[in-house]
């Protein structure tokens, strides 16, 4: 019988999202190694195959989950040519998911406190920039777009930078603040207000 032929970067995604299934639930402290493993159908040997340490399934788990996240919704909004409502949508699709699973507030609000505790640690400091990065990217790439074809007025590609920077870290604090205060404010209301404003004030 042949060798079954095994997709490494699948299996690393497979074992990466089953260890965020367990983050959510038992939170980072209390996730073992062994219960990744079982949770994500393999040994322990191969889970440290895959990932040295704790740290490094975490960090990267949390990286790999991000970057789908982001592929997801930039996949729906291939289906929108206009640049001003694709922007409203994939603001939107990022609320609705953290709003969607009750687990999901806590679990980012987690993510936000190991990071920030272990800000000068390699393998969370570079994640979390790379995950600032990645929502940056994507919603530059979105008003870049709009400069392009006049819907935006945008006159360099350096602000376009600027706003997307601006837009990413309302979002990430927001949704801290609408935890923190739990729930105190309409989150989808305050969001639809600042999305309308910079539309209207900055980008038209």
């Amino acid at each position: 019988m042949a060798a079954r032929i095994i997709d490494k970067e699948q299996k690393r995604l497979d074992i990466a999202r089953a260890a965020m299934v367990v983050f959510s639930k038992k939170g980072f402290d209390g996730t073992s190694m062994s219960l990744v493993a079982d949770t994500a159908g393999v040994g322990k040997g191969t889970l440290y195959e895959y990932f040295p340490s704790k740290d490094e399934l975490i960090s990267t788990s949390i990286r790999l989950w991000m970057e789908q996240m982001i592929a997801d919704v930039e996949k729906a909004l291939k289906k929108i040519p206009d640049p001003e409502e694709r922007l409203r949508s994939y603001v939107q699709s990022f609320i609705s998911m953290f709003l969607a699973d009750e687990k999901m507030p806590r679990l980012v609000v987690s993510i936000f406190q190991l990071f920030m505790t272990k800000l000068h640690d390699t393998h969370y400091g570079d994640t979390l920039k790379v995950m600032f990065r990645s929502g940056v990217a994507s919603i530059e790439k979105i008003l870049l777009e709009g400069m392009e074809t006049g819907s935006f007025r945008i006159e360099d590609r350096r602000d376009a930078e600027a706003i997307a920077i601006n837009l990413t870290a309302f979002l990430d604090g927001i949704c801290l603040d609408y935890m923190a205060t739990g729930g105190q404010f309409d989150l989808r209301e305050q969001v639809d207000h600042y999305l309308k404003y910079l539309i209207e004030e900055s980008l038209k």
